[in-house]
């Protein structure tokens, strides 16, 4: 416990002299903590690999030098009141989301739903979607032998469902930890054919690397009432509305059957144009799976 306390402390001590005295320190908010959530995990990593530099976690009531604080992957705006905020590409939890100051800049959010809720505020907000993570390919791009017909990635919050158990010990299902490392996690989607997902970074991830994904539900656990799926879901032309609710009746070939045929279609060149801290190349994305 105290060594959790002094790390945390080290950290926070840390970060607030980076704020403070680092000119050229990038300020970023996620969501931080023992979770280590693939979605919220990605953010340093994608953030230093497009600007080439790692970006430091802001701290509440440090930024004395309104320095702009990068909000990126995750639904992380509920409730935001960082007048130093700039969003590229992070989206709302839920329809009753909103923001307690507005933002200092918008320059993309994860979906047209969030835009909607956006602009009920009277703020603007331009028509430029994508989740960032789907950008992550351009930077970790493995070469991954097919081992599984179906991998199920539970939310974190669904990973000691009862009802995973119907599917463990299978020599074709994978079920996939998204607390797991940034790069094994990519390497266990890469690694199957199909992706069930009841987080929707396991959908996004699965879109990025070109994997047929599926939305299934596990609980009632996860928050936001499907708001975050069906704001991205628009954000890249998939049609699906409803997920598929798994039960102890639920077989395989229930979950198959649940599979549609779709095409991503988003302007990832434009994304990356729009980032307020891109030094890379962009490029567009319009796949079939």
């Amino acid at each position: 416990m105290m060594k959790s306390i002094k790390k945390n402390v080290s950290s926070y001590l840390l970060d607030a002299k980076n704020e403070i005295f680092n000119a050229d320190a990038i300020l970023a908010y996620w969501s931080d903590g023992d979770l280590n959530n693939w979605g919220d995990a990605l953010n340093p990593i994608l953030i230093h690999n497009i600007s080439g530099k790692w970006p430091t976690l802001a701290r509440p009531h440090i930024n004395i030098k309104n320095k702009p604080v990068f909000r990126v992957v995750g639904s992380i705006l509920d409730g935001c009141s960082d007048r130093n905020a700039v969003i590229w590409g992070s989206g709302f939890i839920s329809a009753s989301g909103k923001f307690m100051t507005e933002p200092r800049s918008i320059c993309a959010v994860r979906g047209p739903l969030t835009r909607d809720l956006i602009i009920k505020q009277g703020i603007e907000c331009p028509e430029v979607y994508g989740d960032p993570a789907l950008l992550y390919p351009i930077f970790y791009c493995p070469n991954i032998n097919k081992k599984y017909e179906l991998g199920i990635v539970p939310h974190y919050i669904d990973k000691n469902s009862p009802l995973l158990k119907q599917f463990e010990g299978r020599s074709d299902v994978k079920i996939i930890n998204i607390q797991g490392g940034i790069n094994d996690f990519v390497d266990d989607i890469c690694g199957c054919k199909r992706i069930a997902s009841s987080s929707l970074h396991g959908i996004i991830a699965s879109d990025a690397y070109g994997i047929p994904s599926t939305w299934v539900k596990l609980s009632e656990n996860v928050v936001g009432n499907g708001f975050k799926f069906l704001d991205y879901f628009l954000s890249v032309g998939r049609l699906e509305r409803e997920p598929l609710t798994i039960s102890k009746k639920t077989t395989i070939s229930d979950i198959y059957d649940s599979f549609n045929p779709y095409t991503i279609n988003i302007d990832l060149n434009h994304l990356l144009e729009v980032c307020p801290f891109n030094k890379c190349s962009s490029q567009k994305n319009e796949r079939k799976y």
